[in-house]
């Protein structure tokens, strides 16, 4: 079986971009082709992200499209480097797009969250309760909480695996939160498709591993995400997608033998994972 084809974080951006542009003025990628001159098979795989499109093209298909001039700006910044492996993304709107962009590349996201419930597990309170307690406010409030709830519901319909491994000192933030998600966690583990780990908060070596979400497609890494306040890092190096890939087996191995499967969180082992 052939390996997945890993698309750098800018390509899939401006690919990305290009398509949704096309759809929302409602023309037909053939059609659009045959208005700037190329195969309908050259738009197709730019579109895809299999391709990078050269900043000309980019240009001239923005400008045809006639997006309005924060789009335009936005992606013409990231045309020079799309052939790049990593990005920092610091473009608000994107901030959420191309983390699902990539979710939607994936047949499996590993998630290893040290500190907190992964957003994708989070209660609504317990989401609005986070962002109330962040340093720094910003407007971005409102993006934020839709983009996840967007993504739960991705999460629900069992489109891919989902594995997530908590550090257990992170089921003792909010305590006045605490049964609520905790139930919540209970009926998440009962879809087939996810599965949840608890790593003891004992296994100190793994308190100097930040944050990270590992995207693969049929059990090859494609990208790492690392998320800030301020920006997303991509990184689809080979060499890093190698690392963080043994790291989530790592992980996995120094979980509790017994808090999670594909099916059940029994209740012992969340009495265990939260004394």
């Amino acid at each position: 079986m052939p390996k997945p084809i890993i698309r750098p974080p800018a390509t899939v951006a401006v690919s990305s971009s290009l398509r949704d542009a096309r759809k929302r003025r409602g023309i037909g990628l053939r059609r659009l082709a045959e208005k700037i001159g190329v195969h309908p098979a050259v738009l197709s795989a730019w579109e895809l992200g299999v391709r990078v499109a050269p900043e000309t093209a980019v240009a001239w298909i923005l400008g045809y499209l006639r997006v309005d001039c924060a789009e335009y700006d936005r992606v013409m910044a990231l045309a020079p480097r799309a052939g790049e492996a990593n990005l920092i993304d610091q473009s608000d709107p994107q901030l959420g797009h191309l983390l699902w962009t990539y979710e939607q590349l994936s047949s499996r996201v590993v998630e290893w969250a040290p500190s907190c419930i992964p957003e994708l597990l989070q209660t609504r309170a317990y989401a609005e309760r986070a962002l109330d307690k962040a340093v720094f406010q910003d407007d971005r409030r409102d993006m934020d909480l839709l983009s996840r709830q967007v993504r739960q519901q991705a999460l629900s319909d069992g489109n891919r695996r989902y594995t997530f491994v908590i550090a257990d000192q992170a089921l003792r933030s909010m305590d006045d939160l605490h049964s609520e998600q905790i139930e919540h966690l209970r009926a998440v583990v009962q879809l087939k498709h996810v599965t949840v780990r608890f790593v003891p908060s004992t296994e100190t070596a793994l308190k100097s591993i930040g944050a990270f979400t590992l995207f693969e497609d049929r059990s090859d890494p494609i990208a790492v995400v690392l998320r800030h306040h301020h920006c997303n890092t991509y990184l689809t190096d080979r060499k890093i997608l190698s690392c963080y890939r043994d790291t989530a087996r790592g992980l996995l191995r120094r979980a509790f033998d017994e808090p999670a499967s594909t099916s059940a969180l029994s209740a012992s082992a969340l009495i265990r994972a939260t004394r």
